[in-house]
């Protein structure tokens, strides 16, 4: 992923962010839903790259060409969850019908080791999750990310509550890792993204949908290194106001060989790309990588 890339998503992102704020603040979330075919044919209209990006997708998901009402669908649910994020970020739960599947899988873990690491993908809302766990404060949590790579957009949602922006980790921070470290003696599980590459971390060559992707390296060996299991979650948009949030354990002990390192990475991470595909195949519109994700456009 390229820094103009990250540049021109920060700017369309900061821009659908700021005008749902700007319409939800002074109205309800059906109200505010009515403006997302709208927004959504803007960004259908203006972005090349997002139709491209999308129908790319769907190719590799479905094995066939999507045509331009499927490839609106597609933008309509995006702009549909980041509608959402402004009222979970502001602790509206009240608007949703939401679904926890699998719990058993976390609080399982949690029982046994007190915390984890709960990885996640740009597939469905990570929003949903992070926001629920603030309100309950069920398992304390940390979020790992680089704020300069979302920094407009992410003060933007900050601003709305800040208890949000205090579970945030700054990856970019020289401090960070003693920050990590601080936060899981404390007894803080870590929440974190690992479907993209964000120019700052080793990469690992693996196969997603049927194309050579690189993930990163590091949530994997963070586990390794912390010594926590690792547990895959979803917030899957069904339509609606419905959310289903699913956890999948990937690994109750991530072992990483200093002799095989490579091979022990490797494996870890097909694992990871296998569960994302199992996802989007349940819910294939909650794919949220609008971008060149397999490097086919050269």
């Amino acid at each position: 992923m390229n820094d103009k890339w990250l540049g021109q998503q920060e700017r369309s992102n900061l821009f659908l962010i700021k005008l749902i704020r700007a319409i939800a603040s002074r109205t309800g979330r059906r109200f505010t839903r009515m403006f997302l075919p709208i927004i959504t044919l803007y960004f259908f209209l203006t972005s090349r790259s997002t139709r491209q990006a999308s129908r790319s997708y769907w190719l590799r998901v479905s094995g066939e060409k999507a045509g331009a009402w499927q490839v609106f669908g597609h933008i309509y649910w995006f702009a549909a969850t980041v509608l959402d994020r402004v009222f979970f970020v502001t602790e509206q739960f009240e608007y949703f019908d939401i679904r926890i599947l699998n719990q058993n899988v976390v609080d399982d873990i949690i029982e046994k080791y007190g915390k984890c690491i709960l990885l996640g993908s740009h597939v469905g809302s990570f929003e949903v999750l992070r926001a629920l766990v603030v309100k309950n404060r069920s398992v304390p949590l940390k979020i790992l990310m680089y704020r300069g790579h979302n920094e407009m957009v992410t003060s933007v949602l900050e601003s709305l509550n800040a208890d949000i922006a205090d579970t945030v980790i700054d990856l970019g921070d020289e401090n960070a890792i003693f920050n990590i470290q601080e936060a899981t003696d404390q007894g803080y599980s870590i929440g974190m993204l690992g479907d993209r590459d964000t120019g700052n971390e080793r990469l690992v060559r693996c196969q997603l949908l049927g194309g050579d992707v690189e993930l990163p390296a590091g949530p994997f060996l963070l586990a390794s290194i912390l010594k926590l299991p690792v547990v895959m979650f979803y917030g899957l948009y069904r339509g609606g106001n419905r959310y289903d949030i699913c956890f999948d354990l990937l690994g109750e002990r991530i072992s990483i060989n200093r002799k095989q390192r490579e091979q022990d990475v490797t494996e870890i991470v097909a694992r990871y790309v296998a569960s994302i595909e199992k996802y989007v195949r349940i819910e294939p519109k909650n794919w949220f990588n609008f971008y060149d994700y397999w490097h086919e456009q050269g």
